[in-house]
């Protein structure tokens, strides 16, 4: 990779050329050189499963919840992204980073003690999370344990939209959150 490639955002150097096909809002959120804070609102949803209830609180995904406010903090560290979550005071943190050659598509997010592999992909005019490999402290998970990401971020009406629906095996959902970003003026 040239030391101008090593540059760009990390979204785009995952993507390559397929990262300017991306609707603006979408390329906009993703365009990160130093930090990023974005605001809006989502609806939560939660499984109601022991498991899924147990999962939830040891990952720390925001509780259930009509309405509640949303601030995305992203902020670029070198190679990696720290991508700050808060639903309405409930905050998550994961790590981000370019996993597979540049072009090839694939980041690794990271929650604790667990990493997957995400082969994010073009779809339905957006950008799709589909998780591929999963692993706890760097041992790889069999195929059967992979989690489910049914994530789409993409545009409506000139802004940005996410909608984000883990679920496990044994477990069924997680959570399923969806909303709207905008960027908050620096």
């Amino acid at each position: 990779m040239t030391d101008e490639g090593r540059h760009d955002a990390l979204f785009r150097q995952a993507l390559g050329p397929d990262f300017d096909a991306l609707p603006e809002p979408v390329r906009a959120l993703h365009r990160v050189q130093g930090r990023h804070v974005w605001s809006g609102e989502a609806r939560v949803t939660r499984g109601s499963s022991f498991l899924a209830r147990l999962l939830c609180g040891i990952f720390g995904f925001p509780p259930r919840a009509e309405r509640t406010p949303v601030n995305v903090t992203i902020e670029r560290c070198g190679d990696i992204e720290v991508w700050q979550r808060n639903f309405g005071g409930k905050r998550f943190e994961t790590v981000l980073g370019l996993a597979g050659a540049p072009g090839s598509g694939v980041v690794q997010e990271r929650f604790g003690l667990m990493a997957f592999d995400i082969f994010l992909e073009r779809q339905d005019g957006g950008l799709a999370f589909p998780v591929g490999r999963s692993y706890l402290l760097n041992v790889p998970l069999p195929r059967r344990l992979l989690p489910v990401s049914e994530t789409l971020e993409f545009a409506d009406n000139g802004r940005f939209r996410f909608d984000v629906k883990v679920s496990v095996p044994g477990a069924g959902m997680l959570v399923h959150y969806r909303g709207w970003l905008e960027p908050v003026a620096a």
